[in-house]
């Protein structure tokens, strides 16, 4: 099969594009044809050697991409819930799981989901991993509650478009930091309003807000701490060294009743159910998925350059070619 992947680390001169062995699906997996992935900063600092949890990839050669939708194209042994042919998508586990810049992907069968009727597969390969991101962060750590105050840092990317979205959706009052470009697509969203980051330091406004969801760890917990309300959350995708300490922390005494603003580190958790729960707002039309641009698989390396710059309006996804018409085995 086709696939993008490392033999070492290092720029985007490690790339290569190439053959590789199709995988097969062991017990409990699915092989699953794919048709689009999205690219995740998760790429390029695994391309780079510094992606901060390296002790968990796997041996060279690595194929990178994490999100991908396509179609199942078999199942393995103890596998079921699924067809031969239905329309699936889904996000890797976040530690060690990768694969999808290739034509084929293996992977749990509790990590996939029916692709919602109303996206294609390059939208639906933009959903899994931002929008469990946001999820994660705004239900399951800070467990987001109708009539509160959310800031959304970087609301115009690929995780920051979903939190604002889903903040909107659970009755929150969202601010959206972005640039002055980007202010009426991220109102567009659900947000009340928008802040400039130009302009002004969304944490020197003297407002004060339940979460403060730092979708490109720009800020710190030290620095948001006076912009959060008493028991109130700073949510990081991107944390800084002392950021981590505070999450273990408040992880350790989570058991206490603690008034003052706390810290989360998000991981976003593969998981149907969840998956299921976010493909129901999309066939709602309560939830739309942003696409700034779609690659050819052998432009992967201008697509990560991009998704390095965190400039990006919604998510970068990359277009996987199909092979012929021979059999799958």
């Amino acid at each position: 099969m086709r696939a993008v992947f490392i033999e070492r680390h290092g720029g985007n001169e490690v790339l290569r594009v190439g053959e590789l062995p199709r995988p097969s699906p062991g017990r409990g997996e699915v092989l699953v044809r794919v048709r689009a992935a999205a690219i995740n900063p998760r790429d390029w600092m695994v391309r780079s050697g510094s992606y901060p949890f390296r002790f968990t990839l796997p041996r060279f050669p690595i194929i990178l991409g994490g999100d991908f939708a396509g179609e199942v194209a078999a199942l393995g042994s103890g596998a079921s819930g699924f067809e031969p042919g239905e329309r699936v998508y889904g996000m890797q586990r976040a530690f060690g799981g990768f694969g999808a810049f290739a034509q084929y992907v293996v992977a749990r069968a509790d990590i996939l989901a029916r692709t919602p009727e109303s996206l294609d597969d390059v939208r639906a390969a933009a959903v899994p991993l931002a929008a469990l991101t946001a999820w994660q962060g705004l239900h399951a750590d800070a467990r987001l509650r109708p009539g509160q105050a959310v800031v959304v840092n970087g609301a115009a990317g690929g995780v920051g478009s979903f939190a604002v979205q889903l903040a909107a959706v659970a009755g929150a009052t969202v601010t959206g930091v972005c640039s002055t470009g980007n202010a009426d697509f991220v109102l567009g969203l659900g947000a009340t309003d928008v802040i400039d980051y130009g302009s002004a330091d969304f944490l020197d406004v003297g407002r004060r807000w339940d979460v403060v969801f730092d979708a490109i760890g720009k800020a710190s917990f030290a620095a948001a701490r006076p912009a959060i309300r008493a028991g109130g959350w700073y949510l990081t995708t991107v944390p800084k060294g002392p950021d981590v300490l505070a999450d273990v922390i408040g992880r350790a005494t989570g058991v206490l009743p603690i008034r003052g603003p706390r810290c989360r580190l998000i991981l976003a958790r593969s998981s149907s159910r969840r998956l299921e729960a976010i493909s129901g707002l999309i066939a709602d039309s309560r939830l739309t998925v942003p696409v700034e641009r779609v690659f050819a698989l052998e432009d992967v390396g201008e697509a990560l350059a991009r998704s390095r710059t965190f400039h990006t309006r919604g998510k970068l996804v990359l277009r996987v070619p199909q092979e012929d018409s021979r059999a799958i085995f």
